[in-house]
């Protein structure tokens, strides 16, 4: 994540720290766990009119194995059982994640330097991308999507 970050804004570490308290205060902050261990964690950002996913981390030695992908599919199921759309941000410089995110069926709604904003809408069904599910047990707090 700091990659991206640097690549994107540079790195200013009393910004980060001010930054990362304003959003950890705002989110829902979730755990992913894998076979019983920490594997990174989910941000939400629950709104009247959708769900925001604000950070999305997977550990580096497990990224690449569907744990992301996952994740991603628990929070659509809880928001499209509530009606309510997906929604994210991702930088051009992160191109990894971008492909996951179309792959799963979101679609850039806006372009605002530096973020490329998506929203998936609960209708869409493409959540099953062509790559095996993972091990991942994904759990979102009970209030995790409460707006």
């Amino acid at each position: 994540m700091r990659g991206v970050i640097e690549q994107t804004w540079g790195w200013d570490e009393a910004w980060q720290q001010a930054d990362f308290a304003e959003r950890f205060a705002a989110c829902t902050v979730s755990i992913i766990e894998v076979k019983g261990r920490a594997a990174g964690a989910v941000w939400l950002e629950p709104g009247p009119g959708s769900i925001h996913i604000t950070e999305l981390q997977v550990t580096p030695e497990l990224q690449g194995n569907g744990i992301g992908t996952a994740t991603i599919r628990n929070v659509i199921e809880e928001a499209a059982g509530r009606g309510l759309p997906v929604t994210l941000s991702v930088v051009p410089v992160n191109l990894r994640a971008r492909r996951l995110y179309e792959r799963l069926g979101f679609r850039v709604t806006a372009v605002e330097a530096p973020f490329i904003h998506m929203r998936r809408d609960p209708q869409t069904d493409s959540t099953r991308d062509s790559r095996p599910d993972s091990h991942a047990i994904v759990r979102l707090k009970p209030d995790a999507t409460d707006g």
